[in-house]
């Protein structure tokens, strides 16, 4: 059984799934799987992830009728082998110390199921930016389930423990930004994170994909966020924290205007925890 599994859900992602995939290949750890998911593609997404399994022993395809990103997870961590699952999307990269790295978080400090790094976001002139930059963004540390209710964390290439993917039911099938709904499910039952300051992935910045829709993005923190207060049994503190992160996310989509505003200014917004401690 591999330490790790690599999951990676690809919706015609042809230009840039070999990418993805040769960084998983160069990996300086090598106790993982990788599963992709073709999640109904149309272009050349199959031919290319076919590709790799012929090549790699260590690559499998799953092919499947289009059910979104969270339909393409459900598919990948449920065959996935690996006491450890680690996401990552099909036009993101891990960089090739990244799984040695959180294998030496995880032995060092192995209480926690979740595990997530720093990294770049990676525009498409080439240059790229810290997501946490600065003394407060250099410490391992844990998020509250408060912290997460505020911003979620950078969560490329994030590792957490297989079984809370069955704890858990898996992703919400159908939902906006599914994988913000699933750590704060997770730590609102229990789960315990570790940030680790190394960087480690680029996110690709793009305009076509779904973190930049904004407008609808926040509107979805609100949903979920609201239904866990509802549904979990929170703290007051915890509570307390999921009413102001979502009269924050209002305020924010009325910041917006109608034009949506710029990405990389809602991403920054969305990531501050490390540059802005203040509730916002």
């Amino acid at each position: 059984m591999p330490r790790f599994s690599v999951v990676v859900p690809a919706y015609n992602a042809e230009a840039t799934l070999a990418e993805t995939l040769d960084a998983v290949a160069a990996q300086e750890c090598s106790d993982w799987e990788c599963i992709v998911v073709d999640d109904g593609s149309v272009d050349g997404t199959r031919s290319i992830a076919e590709g790799f399994s012929a090549r790699h022993a260590r690559f499998r395809v799953v092919h499947q009728e289009n059910r979104g990103s969270a339909g393409a997870y459900n598919t990948g961590v449920a065959a996935a082998a690996g006491e450890w699952v680690c996401i990552c999307s099909a036009d993101d990269v891990l960089l090739p110390e990244h799984l040695v790295t959180m294998a030496r978080a995880m032995d060092e400090h192995p209480s926690h199921d979740i595990y997530s790094c720093n990294g770049y976001y990676w525009f498409k002139d080439g240059h790229r930016e810290l997501v946490y930059a600065g003394d407060a963004a250099a410490t391992t540390r844990s998020w509250s389930l408060e912290d997460v209710f505020d911003a979620c964390f950078f969560s490329v290439g994030a590792c957490y423990r297989r079984e809370l993917f069955d704890r858990l039911g898996g992703y919400p099938e159908g939902a906006y930004g599914e994988d913000y709904i699933f750590w704060m499910r997770a730590m609102a039952a229990g789960a315990s994170h570790l940030y680790v300051p190394q960087a480690l992935a680029l996110h690709r910045i793009s305009a076509t994909q779904k973190s930049a829709n904004l407008r609808r993005a926040y509107s979805s923190d609100i949903e979920s966020i609201s239904s866990i207060l509802a549904s979990a049994n929170l703290t007051v503190g915890q509570a307390a924290a999921a009413r102001a992160a979502i009269a924050h996310r209002r305020r924010l989509i009325l910041e917006l205007g109608p034009f949506g505003g710029p990405i990389i200014r809602g991403l920054r917004a969305a990531r501050g925890l490390f540059s802005d401690r203040g509730r916002r």
